[in-house]
Order: C-alpha cells, then sequence, then structure tokens
C-alpha cells in the first residue's frame, strides 16, 4: 500500500499529483489552505482513501500536531511506500532585491522553504521506526543553481531547499530505516504561476518574454504528465539520497 503527503493540492501540479495517486488508488493526505473539492468528488466516487487538511502552511505551531495525526492514519504493517511531496511554493516577490517589501521576503521564505524544512523535520520523526520505503520529494526548480534577474528570493529560497535535501540525505544514511531525501526540478509546468510570470513588469523580470514565447507555442509542461513521472520517479529505487535532479533528464 502506498501513501501519499502531498502540499498545495488545491491547484496545478499538487492538484495533479493528487489526482494521479487517487486514480491509482493510493492513500493520499492533501494539505492546502482551500479545499479542492474536485479532489475530494474523485476520491469518494473511487471509494478510495482521501484525506484533505485546509491548513495554512505559514501556522508553523500546527504543523507537527497536523504530520502526526496524518500518521495516525498510516498503517505501518500494510505500507509499503509512504511518501511525502513539499510542492507547495510561490514565485513572487518577481523584482530584484531592494525593490521588495519585508513582509514579501518573509512570506516567500516561509513558504518556499521553512515550511517543508518543517514538514520534512515532522515526518522523519513520525516515520522513524518504519520499516518500508520512505521518501520526501522536495519540489525545486532549474533556478536553484542558476541565478535569474528579478528571481534572487525564488533561486535562493530553491537553493536553500536543494540543500536542504543534500544535507538531510546524508544524516539519513546513519539511519536503521533511513528516509530518502529527493529535491526535483519538473521544468516549466503550465500552472498559475506560469501565468503570474507572463504579467510581471519585464523591467522587474527580463526574461518575460522567453516565457510568453513557451506559452504561446505550447511548449509549457501539462501538469498531469510532470505529475505521472514525478510519482513514478518516487517509487524508483535508482534514487540517490540527497540528490537533485531534472525531470526532464530522469524521463529522456
Amino acid at each position: 500500500m502506498k501513501y501519499y503527503i502531498i502540499t498545495g493540492a488545491s491547484k496545478g501540479l499538487g492538484e495533479a499529483l493528487a489526482r494521479n495517486a487517487i486514480t491509482d488508488q493510493h492513500k493520499v493526505f492533501c494539505i492546502s489552505r482551500k479545499m479542492n473539492h474536485n479532489l475530494r468528488k474523485l476520491a469518494s466516487s473511487l471509494h478510495a482513501g482521501f484525506w484533505y487538511f485546509e491548513q495554512d502552511l505559514t501556522e508553523f505551531e500546527k504543523l507537527p500536531s497536523l504530520v502526526h495525526e496524518i500518521f495516525s492514519f498510516i498503517d505501518p504493517l500494510q505500507a509499503d511506500e509512504i511518501t511525502l511531496i513539499n510542492n507547495a511554493g510561490v514565485v513572487e516577490p518577481v523584482k530584484p532585491l531592494g525593490k521588495s517589501s519585508a513582509e514579501e521576503i518573509k512570506s516567500h521564505v516561509n513558504i518556499n522553504y521553512v515550511a517543508p524544512a518543517i514538514l520534512s523535520n515532522e515526518f522523519i520523526k513520525e516515520s522513524l521506526d518504519i520499516n518500508c520505503r520512505k521518501t520526501i520529494i522536495n519540489i525545486s526548480s532549474g533556478a536553484a543553481e542558476k541565478p535569474y534577474y528579478g528571481w534572487s528570493m525564488y533561486c535562493s529560497s530553491k537553493a536553500a531547499l536543494n540543500m536542504l535535501t543534500k544535507a538531510a540525505g546524508l544524516e539519513q544514511g546513519s539511519i536503521d530505516y533511513p528516509v530518502r531525501v529527493i529535491a526535483i526540478a519538473p521544468g516549466v509546468i503550465d500552472t498559475s504561476m506560469q501565468e503570474k510570470i507572463r504579467n510581471v513588469d519585464i523591467d522587474d523580470f527580463p526574461m518575460k518574454p522567453r516565457f510568453k514565447k513557451l506559452y504561446e507555442e505550447n511548449k509549457l509542461v501539462d501538469p498531469n504528465i510532470a505529475a505521472m513521472q514525478i510519482l513514478e520517479t518516487a517509487s524508483s529505487d535508482s534514487l540517490v539520497n540527497g540528490s537533485f535532479y531534472d525531470l526532464r533528464d530522469i524521463t529522456k
């Protein structure tokens, strides 16, 4: 039996990840600020094991009890795989450093880095004595390894998430029942985040025309296809703990 914990399931890639896992009759726990009623209806129609938690990930003090509650629904004797997918993230503020407010910077780092770090911390705690394949997948970006004008916050928060992945993967090497911690860059996916990028001021983000061209030429990745590839990757035996993978390289 496979269990998936997916953040940011209200739309985009998170919704696609949950939809695929539900369709495949896996046990799915979704976390987002707002309920995704389409996922609930799908799970109900398929009589799938499905739980939805409407939770703001920046309410950090609530996250340990949330993860503890999720694990109360997981049967360790029946679990073949337990996977946490830290998918929730934001691209804003899209502007060079020096033009953002302190609140914008704080909000960005809280969602893109602090929340995944806390959730990963609690996942490792709760699953310590469970002997099955355990994986944390941090949804990263190629921007974690290459700077872009206007993405000072996005590049740096994803780079921090990648380093968390590397360090945690190293630490798990000495654990009896280790958790594999992996970062995956899914490519340029057709989501609302891309829509926001296409509408920013070009002075703040000179790469805007490139993303508009990808959209106009229908070259954005379908979220459903990316989701299927990520879930398939999560079950792979070949993943090296603490590593960063570009989905486009994995699926070539």
